[in-house]
Order: structure tokens, then C-alpha cells, then sequence
């Protein structure tokens, strides 16, 4: 399938933005640093919207068989690359803080329930591999059934303005998360209506601006996008969409185009230095103590990670 534009633009900007929220959390003191991840916390969002895009425009999972063939499919995409991480996170960990290898750590890891905090979103889109056929048969089917599903997972939004975060959001996170696999199955209708598309747009700002204002801070609340985002309230969601859709809306305008060779480079493999980034931090901040401010950090880490993948695509061309 052609690769789209604005999906590699999404997407390339939105590891991009990962990459500065993993490497500003050491500079929280710095106000730039720390208002920079505020403002890119749609990454998760956006790389949700790229993956149930790409989904719904080949969409051919309607049998059970089918189903099951999509699901091998994609678990393999998710878990291998994710086990190579592990092999070398885990030996990197031996060799400087061995301690924190214990039984209980290393299968948490394992099975996605626990240890390093990056697994989160692993399970998350394997939960949503799941869902997003799932919808897609409701949609054609049982319509009915769907709406249903849409309110109750708008509720658990809402009641998770109070109880976010949670010590175990992986097991309910994927309820509110799959609000975005569902406004993105009609996201297509909703781009080509400009007035729909602008009048969403606002409307999610306004939720976002209400739930802060008149909720979250009359309950004491943090504001933190951190705070609310394990699982998701509808605080985080609400302007994690609003920002998708001025990314899509920018992305048209051609606002990335003077670097989307880069943007796009980074989209194409994504998930990969997704992983890559997380075991560079973890060498220059364990094995290493340079004296980083929180710009020559993230430099630093965006340019080893898009190194090794340099490297590692070489190294993948030539077997």
C-alpha cells in the first residue's frame, strides 16, 4: 500500500515528541523542558490514530479465521522486536545494576504485567489489535451495540478524572484508549467536513479547558498530563485529539515538508526506535555521566537512536 503523507507525518513527529518527553523528565526543574512535555503528550494518541488508520483502510478481518490471521500477525510485529529489547536491556542491566534482576522483575517483563515502565504500550496495542476488528464488526452489524460501548467508555473517562492513575491501569487502560481507535474508524467522513472537523476540534478543547478548570482543580487533582493519562481521563484524551487534528490540519498545509525526509524516517521505524531510544538513555544515563542540559540531551539521544537504526538497517540489508 502507498505510504501517506500525513500519516508519516504524524507519526515521524510523534516519536519525535516521545523521544523529548523520555529525555526532558530528567530536567523537570526547567520550565522549558518541562512545558515541552506537557505539550507533546498526544504522541500516544497520534501513534494509536496512525495504527487504526492504516487498519481501516484495508480492513479485510469480517471471519473468525481471518481474525486470527490478522492477530498472529500483528503479535509477532509487537512482541519480537520488544523481546530483542528485552535481551539487551536485561544485559546491560547485569552489567551495571544486577540487583534489580530479581525473579519476580524479570518476569514482569516478560509477560507484559510489570517492570520497566516503556512495556505499558506494548500491551496496550496489543489490546488493541484485538479491539479493532471488534469494532469494525459492531460498526457493520450491531451499530447499537457499539454506541452502547462508546458511552460506557466516555463514562470511564470521566470517572477517571478522580482515580487517575491507578497502580494497575494495564489491565482498564485499553476502555478509555479505544475512544481513539473509534473516532479514528470515522475519521475519514470527519476530514472531509470542514465545519465537522473544526467544530470536534474546538469542542475537544473546550473539554479539555472545562475538565481542568471545574473538575480537576475543585478535586485537588494534578493537572500533570502524566497524572491523568494512566489510564486516560477524558482531560488527557480530549486535548491529546485536539492536538491530532491540528497535526493532521498542519500536516496538510505542508508545515513539515522542509523536513519530512527526517519526520518520515522516523515513521517508517518507528516502533523500532521506540526501542532504541529507551536503551540509549539507559547507557548514557547509567554507564555515562556527561553533563547534559535538557537540549544537548535530547540531541544526543535523537541522534545515537537515529544512528543505530542507520546502522541497524545496514547491517539488516546486507543478510
Amino acid at each position: 500500500m502507498k505510504r501517506l503523507d500525513f500519516i508519516d507525518d504524524i507519526r515521524g513527529i510523534s516519536i519525535f515528541a516521545m523521544i523529548m518527553i523520555h529525555t526532558n523528565v530528567y530536567f523537570l526543574q526547567n520550565n522549558i523542558a518541562y512545558t515541552l512535555i506537557e505539550l507533546s503528550q498526544f504522541a500516544v494518541v497520534a501513534f494509536i490514530f496512525c495504527s487504526s488508520y492504516l487498519y481501516y483502510l484495508k480492513d479485510k478481518v469480517e471471519t473468525l479465521p481471518l481474525f486470527w490471521q490478522h492477530f498472529l500477525k500483528r503479535l509477532k510485529r509487537l512482541i519480537i522486536p520488544y523481546y530483542i529489547f528485552l535481551a539487551v536491556y536485561f544485559l546491560f542491566t547485569f552489567l551495571k545494576e544486577p540487583q534489580k534482576l530479581t525473579p519476580n522483575y524479570i518476569f514482569q517483563n516478560l509477560t507484559l504485567t510489570g517492570g520497566i515502565d516503556f512495556s505499558w504500550l506494548v500491551i496496550l496495542f496489543i489490546e488493541l489489535t484485538i479491539l479493532m476488528p471488534f469494532f469494525s464488526f459492531l460498526r457493520r452489524k450491531y451499530s447499537i451495540v457499539l454506541y452502547m460501548y462508546i458511552i460506557v467508555a466516555v463514562i470511564s473517562s470521566i470517572i477517571f478524572l478522580k482515580y487517575t492513575p491507578l497502580p494497575w491501569y494495564r489491565f482498564i487502560m485499553w476502555l478509555p484508549w479505544s475512544l481513539i481507535i473509534i473516532y479514528t474508524m470515522y475519521f475519514e467522513k470527519i476530514r472531509k467536513n470542514t465545519f465537522l472537523f473544526w467544530g470536534l476540534t474546538l469542542g475537544f478543547f473546550a473539554i479539555f479547558l472545562v475538565t481542568q478548570q471545574f473538575v480537576l482543580v475543585p478535586l485537588g487533582h494534578s493537572l500533570r498530563m502524566y497524572d491523568n493519562k494512566y489510564p486516560p481521563n477524558i482531560y488527557h484524551l480530549s486535548y491529546c485529539l485536539a492536538g491530532l487534528n491540528i497535526l493532521y490540519f498542519l500536516s496538510q498545509k505542508g508545515l513539515f515538508a522542509v523536513t519530512r525526509r527526517f519526520i518520515h524516517f522516523l515513521s517508517r521505524y518507528s516502533y523500532e526506535i521506540f526501542f532504541i531510544h529507551i536503551l540509549v538513555i539507559f547507557v548514557v544515563t547509567v554507564f555515562f555521566h556527561f553533563p547534559f542540559n535538557w537540549v544537548t540531551f535530547f540531541l544526543a539521544v535523537l541522534g545515537i537512536t537515529s544512528l543505530v537504526q542507520v546502522a541497524l538497517n545496514y547491517f539488516l540489508s546486507t543478510l
